[in-house]
């Protein structure tokens, strides 16, 4: 698919407004989008083209979907697309006035460009004992025979790691309120699937709390030198530095910014883990093979980055998980500039969902798209370089700035799991329930159970 065959140009037009998509009279697609959001943006598209309008009861969203939309928004999303209408409610929520995800154009980028190495391929690649260390400790808390939730033990090991890694300290007993205050504040201010009163709930007010009592307990210690000295530079020192810019990172920018290791990866990476070992434990043969891998990872003890490279039939069934269970199905934008796309206007003020994803599962794309099928990333097939068959990150501007360090976290950790435990699906015969609370992750019925120890 070339630029020449995307329709869109920018400014006003007095070309129609999109279609409306399937709904009821009384409460339009609310329930069919609470249900599963991709699979509804896939129909529709089928149905209308890269281009419709949803009703939600009394809300109304434009949305741009497929191979079309995610080009559009890697071109032309800075120019016609804030981000600040969606997000700045969070920042205001942490007493920021403002942050990396709520930003567009020059301060974006430059809140980038701050925080890049904090968040890059490089801080994990240079940590891995650090990694390793942590899915011991976590490996030695569960006893053999037993079974646990597995997004909830996935959460408390993903953030385990990522405050290690990135602040230099996990979240220890704050874990539970993190969790809870990220929910509740995703589901109140950006999807709107709850009601704003949970806010006022104690429950919830305790968790906010909680939660930037950790982020400022991480700050002082950094600040104090009570950190290891021996750990190169992090995020924290980084964005304290810049505190002598006050346009780029405001003292009463810190707290916010200093908890994003603790939010990073607990609804992304730890949800992206959780359909992976759906997928393993669900899958004998392929389960064998990344065991088989992973113990030949660590046959001379702790890898370095280019033995975690070589895992290649590991690396194609965690591509292939993104693509059959993104996390981030669509990217929530308001319009800033008028612009036609695919014969049809969006005015200034829209709201809109780019659902980005929506390429994942068209068969002119991925042949069989329901199939599980690791050899869509081999040559001649490649699927996943066709422009806009593949945005597991989403694309643009505010493509994640963590995709690097998230996919070798997702390999190490897997591969460690899997080399010095065996699991199996709880209960065995586990069928895949999805639910989005609030973003895409298997029911709290599948738990992982702890077969054996391996190579101990």
């Amino acid at each position: 698919m070339t630029v020449q065959q995307m329709l869109w140009k920018s400014g006003p037009t007095d070309a129609p407004l999109p279609p409306v998509a399937d709904g009821s009279f009384l409460v339009g697609s609310l329930q069919a989008m609470l249900s599963d959001p991709i699979d509804f943006f896939v129909k529709q598209y089928q149905k209308f083209g890269p281009i419709f309008r949803v009703k939600a009861l009394n809300n109304k969203f434009t949305i741009l979907a497929g191979p079309e939309a995610c080009l559009f928004l890697a071109r032309e999303g800075t120019k016609h697309f804030s981000s600040w209408e969606t997000w700045h409610s969070m920042d205001a929520e942490m007493g920021a006035s403002k942050s990396l995800i709520s930003v567009d154009g020059e301060q974006h980028s430059r809140l980038r460009a701050l925080q890049k190495r904090g968040y890059s391929r490089q801080t994990i690649e240079t940590q891995f004992p650090e990694v390793l260390k942590v899915v011991h400790g976590f490996l030695d808390q569960w006893q053999v025979g037993t079974s646990k939730a597995t997004v909830t033990q996935l959460q408390r090991l993903i953030t385990d790691e990522l405050g290690m890694l990135i602040a230099g300290q996990g979240p220890g007993d704050y874990i539970d309120d993190v969790r809870t205050f990220v929910r509740i504040a995703l589901m109140t201010h950006i999807t709107r699937q709850r009601p704003s009163i949970l806010r006022m709930l104690p429950e919830y007010r305790r968790a906010r709390d909680r939660s930037l009592e950790l982020s400022k307990q991480v700050l002082k210690a950094h600040r104090s030198g009570t950190r290891d000295a021996n750990r190169p530079p992090s995020l924290i020192d980084d964005i304290i530095a810049a505190t002598n810019d006050p346009s780029l990172m405001p003292e009463g920018d810190l707290v916010m910014t200093a908890l994003g290791p603790y939010i990073a990866g607990l609804d992304t990476v730890a949800n992206t883990m959780a359909f992976l070992l759906y997928v393993l434990t669900t899958k004998p043969e392929l389960y064998e093979q990344v065991e088989a891998e992973a113990d030949a990872l660590f046959a001379n003890g702790v890898p370095d980055p280019a033995d975690l490279r070589k895992m290649e039939v590991l690396h194609r069934v965690v591509l292939e998980n993104f693509r059959m269970y993104p996390i981030a199905p669509a990217v929530p934008r308001t319009v800033k500039a008028p612009f036609e796309f695919g014969g049809y206007r969006v005015d200034a003020g829209t709201r809109t969902l780019v659902a980005t994803t929506v390429g994942h599962f068209l068969p002119e794309l991925h042949p069989e798209p329901e199939k599980f099928d690791i050899d869509r990333y081999l040559a001649p097939r490649n699927e996943h370089r066709i422009p806009g068959a593949f945005a597991p990150f989403s694309t643009g501007s505010h493509t994640c700035l963590g995709a690097g360090l998230a996919e070798v976290q997702i390999m190490l950790t897997t591969a460690a799991l899997l080399h010095y435990a065996k699991f199996e699906a709880d209960p065995i015969d586990y069928k895949l329930k999805k639910v989005f609370a609030p973003t895409p992750a298997p029911d709290s019925s599948f738990k992982l159970r702890l077969v054996t120890r391996r190579n101990s």
